[in-house]
């Protein structure tokens, strides 16, 4: 059984069918890229697994839990987070303070049955082992604003990582950066597999064909085909209505 699976998703606006029926799975530890042309209706599946759109019909279910009528907050408990592609972070606070904002909204379970000093010191220990883990600890306490776009994503998977998931959701993590940046996060998104199964939704080819396990193609709000870099590359219609020349070697 899968750890993540999406199950016949439909999404009406209007006239106009954005998602068709369109399932896809995720296994644990796994890297799964979703790609596909603009207006294939990527932005709206993923806003329908994460929950800020409601789903017309179809099914959602994480690690057995049955996602599909709960809150973006009750997806967030049961284990899945996202990564937006406009950074979400508190720009006038310190990416301590941030990262102790995201590690609180956690805390509730976790450090339940601790002293409030006790509670404060362990929250604080995760805050920092999450700079560290991200490559932010240099950049503690300064205020998150004041960070180069790059650091600035880095952040943004830090907050989501410290909600622990089961299921991490990257929406364009390397939009915006330059070839090193990219390959850093790159690094950082690869080094994740052991911690967290990842969605990963990505236009940097370069990077997904580097970090993806499997890749599915939407097109018209359809999965075209699935499978691994080989597969994806070799396959005539992405080709035609994707990639072009870029991969045709």
């Amino acid at each position: 059984m899968s750890l993540f699976r999406a199950e016949g998703l439909v999404k009406r606006f209007g006239g106009l069918l954005a998602t068709d029926h369109v399932s896809l799975a995720v296994e644990a530890g796994e890297i799964h890229a979703l790609i596909g042309p603009n207006g294939a209706g990527k932005s709206t599946l993923v806003n329908l697994i994460s929950g800020l759109l409601p789903a017309d019909a179809g099914r959602i279910v994480l690690d057995g839990v049955e996602l599909t009528a709960l809150t973006p907050h009750a997806r967030t408990r049961a284990g899945l987070a996202r990564c937006f592609q406009i950074s979400s972070v508190f720009r006038n606070d310190s990416v301590r303070d941030n990262l102790l904002l995201a590690v609180q909204a956690q805390a509730g379970s976790s450090f339940r049955c601790l002293s409030r000093r006790d509670a404060e010191h362990a929250l604080q220990e995760r805050a920092e082992a999450l700079a560290q883990r991200t490559g932010l600890a240099e950049v503690l306490e300064r205020n998150a604003g004041t960070l180069a776009h790059g650091l600035q994503k880095r952040l943004d998977l830090a907050l989501a990582l410290a909600a622990r998931p089961r299921l991490l959701l990257l929406d364009e993590p390397m939009a915006g950066m330059g070839p090193e940046d990219s390959q850093q996060m790159v690094e950082l998104i690869r080094s994740l597999r052991s911690e967290t199964a990842i969605l990963l939704i990505e236009h940097d080819m370069d990077a997904v064909f580097q970090l993806a396990d499997r890749i599915s193609v939407l097109v018209y709000g359809k999965v075209l085909t699935s499978g691994d870099a080989a597969h994806i590359k070799g396959h005539a219609e992405v080709q035609a209505v994707y990639l072009g020349t870029e991969v045709a070697g």
